[in-house]
């Protein structure tokens, strides 16, 4: 199978390579706990502050400001639910932000669920009209869906104008945007680098106030639940992946640049997300919904030709079910396929991908009658 995307729903991936490698080690010499007292410990603790400094410095901020999850699902929650007032103001967020975080409007006092444009772009009006000093502001860097980006460096200005909490979640871009000038909290898992899964990094502005919202006996920020080896392989990953970037992502924003024509020209009735404008969308991401045809059909079809592609919603539990990102876009939320070209993807893959889509469609079409 020519595997050109995350081949599911949550945008899962190959381990890096370079992760890999540090990974199969790190069981050997990263076994015993960081608090004990003993030589393996001190081995333990001095590769978690390597690790940890790693990651600092790809990401651009303090060693001290970073802590690590074994459970990257909370963390953008957890996050959220820590900041000062989430308990007494306003939680905002846009309407295109994962469910998940959009069910915890249920748990504040009063909640805004900023709109969006038919091109995934937040209403800013809106968005100025709505915070306030106690607010919460949670933000995708990039919607996983689509790849439309947020314009961060704006967002930060209207939030930092306020001093509102401004929560940022970076799973679908990962370091490939950086970090604003004023933000409090932010998710990266390490999935979104090509890490290992069950490890994520939350990282808190230590300017800003936070607290862990979670049952916790100590003053530590984030449980000790998180496994060291996969710290280790997580920062292994991160500087090997940024690596890859430097050079691949620039390819893949012409490939999918080049996807996106062929396609609008070839397959009648499609919609494509964004507007796939560089400073509006990620280089790797393409969604298309196309009219009279089942997603799952698609999918199904596409995985006999040897292509793993996405249908329905990626930020829910079932795969298949509506986006509710297309939707909150006016978009069509049926025969929605995502496509998420990984680094090593080849233009002969690309070129195949394109000369077989139509017919497919087509098949699909006229089986239904349509």
């Amino acid at each position: 199978m020519a595997i050109i995307t995350t081949g599911a729903f949550d945008g899962e991936r190959p381990l890096h390579p370079a992760g890999e490698r540090v990974l199969l080690a790190a069981f050997e010499r990263g076994w015993a706990s960081p608090d004990g007292l003993g030589q393996a410990s001190a081995q333990s603790r001095h590769l978690l502050g390597a690790a940890r400094e790693e990651i600092a410095g790809h990401l651009k901020v303090s060693p001290s400001e970073v802590e690590f999850w074994g459970e990257p699902a909370l963390i953008s929650p957890v996050a959220i639910q820590g900041a000062p007032h989430f308990r007494s103001g306003t939680f905002i967020a846009g309407a295109t932000e994962r469910q998940e975080i959009l069910a915890l409007a249920e748990l504040a006092p009063a909640s805004v669920i900023i709109p969006v444009s038919p091109l995934g772009v937040i209403d800013r009006e809106k968005l100025i009209d709505e915070v306030q000093s106690n607010s919460t502001l949670a933000m995708q860097s990039a919607n996983i869906e689509t790849g439309v980006l947020h314009d961060l460096k704006d967002i930060s200005q209207i939030a930092g104008g306020m001093g509102a909490h401004l929560h940022i979640d970076f799973t679908a871009s990962g370091p490939l945007i950086p970090l604003p000038s004023y933000w409090s909290t932010a998710d990266f898992p390490a999935k979104s680098w090509n890490g290992p899964a069950g490890i994520g990094v939350m990282v808190i502005n230590s300017a800003h106030r936070w607290s862990n919202p979670l049952s916790h006996a100590t003053s530590r920020r984030a449980p000790d639940s998180y496994s060291l080896p996969l710290v280790l392989a997580t920062a292994a990953a991160l500087t090997g992946w940024l690596n890859d970037a430097k050079a691949e992502s620039h390819r893949l924003r012409m490939l999918i640049e080049r996807m996106r024509e062929v396609i609008q020209q070839t397959v009648p009735n499609v919609d494509i997300a964004g507007s796939g404008a560089k400073v509006q969308s990620l280089p790797h991401i393409l969604s298309l919904s196309v009219l009279n045809v089942s997603g799952e059909q698609l999918v199904e079809a596409l995985a006999r030709e040897g292509f793993a592609v996405a249908s329905g919603s990626a930020c829910i539990a079932s795969a298949i079910e509506p986006s509710h990102v297309l939707k909150a876009m006016g978009l069509l939320t049926h025969g929605n396929i995502r496509i998420s070209l990984m680094h090593g993807v080849t233009e002969g893959e690309i070129k195949r991908f394109l000369a077989l889509l139509p017919g497919i469609v087509t098949t699909i079409r006229d089986s239904a009658g349509l």
